[in-house]
């Protein structure tokens, strides 16, 4: 999952750039300190670190935090929605 402080009023831009990266799974918008949350999936560290890298080139991206899941204790169901 990584945070992302977006610059003016670039935030359209940055979505639409980072909705053409495959490792890319969720786009949502926040409030506070950061702009958007990503959720991207990636195969190892060198990939994770590559999505990193290339992430923070998008122009109008002014900060990023990054934090790992390592176990989800509960999720939400569709089932019966």
């Amino acid at each position: 999952m990584m945070l992302l402080a977006i610059e003016g009023k670039r935030t359209e831009g940055v979505i639409r750039q980072l909705t053409g990266l495959s490792e890319v799974r969720a786009i949502h918008t926040t409030n506070g300190r950061w702009d958007l949350v990503i959720e991207f999936a990636a195969t190892d560290l060198a990939a994770f670190d590559r999505v990193l890298g290339g992430v923070r080139l998008i122009e109008g991206v002014a900060a990023t935090e990054t934090s790992l899941l390592l176990t989800t204790r509960k999720a939400l169901s569709t089932a019966g929605a």
